[in-house]
């Protein structure tokens, strides 16, 4: 009976927990449709999103199920306007609401499709069953910010423009008020005009007349009646062709008034008959006369006496004549610029020198495009008025290189402001070199000489010293073989022993292993002395040697096993099997290949940059190739025809004379090959030694 009463019981309270549960689900339910009717987005979270309405997700264009589990700043570009990073900001908002504070803010949120909008954020602490949550209320802003920058914007045209009217209106004002004072001004302006006016033409160095439409003379100045001898008695009621006529007047027509006809300004040159009937060159400028309404009144004409300039033309003539006659015949290319360079006068003889005729030379507009930009320093040349011995190199009409040495001077010809000069002085400069390159080889040749006595010298020295160490080392070796049984037995009766400081169990093994490392180094010593010895031995100048590429190539490399240990931590060799052979001389090859590892080994940055060499034969060009690629600085696109041109480097600041690759250029034309330098994709050069192949190697 009481087992009956008791399931009755637990049956009654797991009725109650249900009702409960149905009870609670109700309210849920009631509590979401509540949360999915509002318009803003609503968030429960702690550390993420615990609950979330579907306006949250509408505004977030992503499903419930990609919001709940999330942190706020996973919905955020990484950081917001104000600069500061999305993650921390939204953890110190939380925090702050959590603490009871509640926030309030504009937010910058990234959709689920990638877009950002503006929303406002409201953050406030909740309870929820003991537990503690932060509700957050979002609401998109983004078409209300629009809205109030159009507004903004709206307004402050409405701003300027008030102010516009405003301006307008008070200059108008300003303007009316200032306008019975400006006519004043404008009358006095207007009688000071006509005195000022009246006071030049009576000063006026060149004579002149005032006529009326019918070509009667109303007014004279001074220097017109001591021009032509008339006074003004003379004048009155006289018509201008009858005083001082010029040529082509006849006594009824005025030529200045014919030259008039259709335009308002007319100059020229002729002869006037004064009062003693004495013909006078005169330069005459006629021009009209007209009213304010463009109507013709009559016309002033202004006579100026050019005897005197006559005589100085036919003077500059024949002096013009003569200096073209003596420009002619120099060889130097003389120009006559103006400040910005466009060319004044340009001598014949520029044809000897560039290639080009005189018009040809005009196509290039100034001198700056013919010599190059800057040839000159114009701030110098305008504090001493003359620069000498400037030195440019240009190329002519057919593309040759030509160096000149250029004058410039200060002077005032005409329009002309700058003198140049050019004299072309390429042989000069070639003679120059090839002697300088002669003198280098000499030096050199001295060098190698000085440095083959050097070698000899220091290989005796370093050899007796490293026989020494070979003998007693392999004696050595030989007594510690012998001493070894003995040991062993001494080690087996009374346990590890040491020696020298390591302990024998140790050192049995290990000295063996020492021995043969010296004896390797002194044979290395050995093999770099000869291979020493054999570079700096006087080469024959015998061209005719069968030499194997492979051969002098593993002997370059051991002279400069060193310098590519130094360089680089990535070198490859590789060695054709066929053996190339080419005919010619060995040391003189061994030269080259060694001037271009050189050179590959100093353009290498860093020593994690490679470099390769390789021997091969080409079979469809007969001939065989010493190839040699790095990974350094690489040759300028610039630089690179000029790589082998005497005395050019760009190490010059290291000690580079510029003749290594000019020797190396020539020693491989003596063998009837050649020396090519490629820019590689990326970085760094590719330099082919190229001779022809012997049958040997085919």
């Amino acid at each position: 009976m009481e087992t009956v009463s008791t399931a009755a019981r637990q049956q009654a309270i797991i009725e109650e927990q249900r009702q409960r549960i149905r009870e609670l689900e109700s309210e849920l339910d009631k509590f979401q449709g509540v949360m999915d009717s509002m318009s803003d987005g609503l968030l429960i979270l702690q550390d993420t999103f615990f609950e979330c309405n579907q306006s949250a997700c509408r505004i977030w264009k992503a499903d419930k199920g990609e919001i709940l589990g999330r942190s706020p700043a996973e919905f955020a570009p990484e950081k917001q306007p104000n600069g500061r990073n999305s993650r921390l900001m939204a953890q110190e908002k939380i925090r702050a609401a959590a603490e009871g504070t509640p926030q309030r803010f504009f937010w910058k949120d990234k959709r689920g499709d990638g877009s950002l909008i503006d929303t406002e954020v409201t953050l406030k602490a909740m309870v929820i069953n003991d537990e503690e949550y932060v509700v957050a209320t979002i609401r998109d802003i983004t078409d209300d910010l629009r809205k109030e920058r159009k507004r903004a914007t709206l307004f402050d045209r409405m701003e300027c423009i008030i102010e516009k009217r405003t301006e307008e209106l008070r200059s108008s004002h300003d303007a009316l008020k200032d306008e019975r004072s400006y006519r004043t001004r404008v009358e006095e302006d207007l009688e000071r005009a006509d005195m000022e006016l009246s006071q030049v033409f009576e000063t006026s160095m060149d004579g002149l007349i005032v006529t009326d439409n019918k070509k009667n003379i109303l007014k004279i100045n001074r220097a017109f009646s001591e021009l032509s001898g008339f006074g003004h008695d003379d004048i009155q009621s006289k018509k201008c062709y009858e005083i001082f006529p010029c040529q082509g007047c006849d006594g009824v027509h005025c030529m200045a008034s014919h030259r008039l006809m259709g335009r308002d300004l007319a100059d020229y040159e002729t002869e006037c008959r004064a009062a003693s009937g004495q013909l006078i060159p005169c330069s005459l400028t006629a021009t009209k006369l007209k009213d304010s309404d463009g109507v013709p009144l009559g016309m002033v004409v202004s006579y100026r006496n050019i005897t005197d300039y006559r005589q100085w033309v036919e003077a500059l003539q024949h002096s013009e004549a003569l200096h073209r006659i003596t420009l002619a015949s120099i060889s130097d290319a003389v120009f006559i610029t103006d400040d910005d360079g466009h060319f004044i006068y340009i001598s014949p003889s520029v044809k000897s020198v560039f290639g080009y005729t005189e018009h040809e030379v005009r196509w290039f507009d100034t001198i700056f495009a013919l010599l190059g930009d800057d040839f000159y320093d114009r701030e110098r040349l305008a504090s001493f008025g003359e620069i000498r011995n400037i030195e440019v190199s240009v190329c002519d009409k057919l593309e040759r290189q030509h160096e000149l040495m250029v004058n410039v001077k200060k002077v005032s010809i005409q329009s002309g402001t700058t003198l140049i000069t050019c004299r072309d002085i390429t042989e000069k400069r070639e003679a120059e070199r090839e002697a300088s390159l002669k003198q280098e080889q000499l030096v050199q040749a001295g060098k190698m000489v000085s440095l083959g006595i050097l070698v000899s010298g220091v290989a005796h020295e370093v050899n007796n010293p490293n026989n020494y160490i070979m003998l007693n080392s392999q004696l050595l070796a030989r007594m510690w073989a012998g001493a070894i049984p003995a040991l062993d037995r001494y080690y087996a009766d009374n346990g590890d022993f040491t020696l020298g400081g390591l302990k024998y169990s140790q050192a049995r093994d290990r000295v063996p292993r020492l021995f043969d490392s010296v004896l390797e180094g002194s044979e290395r010593i050995k093999r770099i002395v000869k291979d020493l010895k054999d570079y700096a031995r006087h080469d024959s100048t015998e061209m005719d040697q069968g030499v194997f590429l492979n051969s002098v190539l593993k002997h370059s490399l051991n002279l400069l096993a060193n310098q590519i240990k130094q360089a680089t931590s990535h070198f490859e060799v590789e060695y054709d099997h066929g053996r190339p052979m080419v005919r010619g001389n060995y040391q003189k090859i061994e030269q080259v290949i060694i001037n271009l590892v050189q050179n590959a080994c100093e353009s290498l940055p860093e020593k994690r940059c490679a470099m390769s060499v390789k021997t091969r034969l080409d079979a469809e060009t007969g001939t065989a190739v010493v190839e040699v690629v790095d990974e350094g600085v690489g040759i300028s696109k610039n630089d690179l025809p000029h790589v082998t041109d005497p005395f050019f480097t760009t190490k010059r600041d290291i000690g580079g004379t510029g003749l290594g690759l000019s020797v190396s250029h020539k020693i491989v034309s003596e063998h009837g090959g050649t020396l090519e330098f490629f820019q590689r994709t990326g970085n760094g050069t590719r330099a082919m030694l190229i001779l022809p192949a012997e049958p040997h190697s085919k």
